[in-house]
């Protein structure tokens, strides 16, 4: 946890004193006015105090809800693909993914895995076995597609790190036959703070498919 994190604590903390002690004031000062009996102030600041219990643990448990989801590390990607033929028999594929930091702690991206994969020409027989495994098989959860190429990257520690609300752009390059029209372009970026105990995601990832490598 950092130093935002303790720092927002401490607000916290200094408003559950502040309403504790401005309830007791306002009771204190209803029952001089009221000119009440003991036993029936007594019943009132029981009264107050429950409800201001149940306010401050209906905050805190809000509070801490948000700050502990804020404080979980988080990336938002989106691609742009373009293409183009070189030779007589192959098109370049270049692949951008843009990371945005929409969390509110730094990550210094240490693996990353780029992929294309076979979407046409498919044959049909592929095809079949395709949706056998999804919709009647049920042994896979998505489409296996034939991978085409794929590229991992890694990162030394503090090499690439992207700030809070701030954007970052990792590029790679395929190069694919001619005669593919479409392909799915996938992109997996793993998360550096994660471990078991965590709340966060292991990675995160973006697939985009691509439809005019025949133009």
């Amino acid at each position: 946890m950092g130093r935002d994190f303790w720092k927002n604590f401490g607000v916290l903390i200094g408003a559950v004193l502040l309403s504790a002690t401005a309830s007791a004031l306002i009771v204190w000062g209803m029952v001089a006015w009221a000119g009440l009996s003991h036993g029936d102030s007594a019943r009132l600041f029981q009264a107050v105090g429950a409800v201001t219990v149940i306010f401050v643990g209906g905050v805190f448990a809000y509070w801490r809800l948000q700050i502990f989801r804020t404080f979980q590390p988080h990336l938002t990607i989106s691609h742009e693909v373009s293409h183009r033929f070189i030779g007589d028999s192959y098109v370049h594929i270049a692949v951008t993914a843009s990371l945005r930091n929409s969390s509110s702690v730094k990550i210094g991206l240490r693996e990353a895995l780029f992929s294309v994969q076979l979407i046409e020409p498919t044959l049909d027989e592929d095809i079949e076995n395709l949706y056998a495994g999804v919709f009647i098989d049920k042994t896979q959860r998505d489409f296996q597609w034939t991978t085409l190429a794929e590229k991992p990257i890694q990162w030394e520690e503090n090499e690439t790190v992207v700030e809070p609300g701030e954007s970052h752009q990792e590029t790679c390059e395929f190069i694919v036959s001619r005669d593919i029209t479409s392909v799915m372009i996938y992109t997996y970026f793993s998360n550096p703070m994660y471990s078991p105990r965590s709340q966060s995601s292991e990675g995160w990832y973006a697939t985009t498919f691509y439809d005019r490598l025949s133009e």
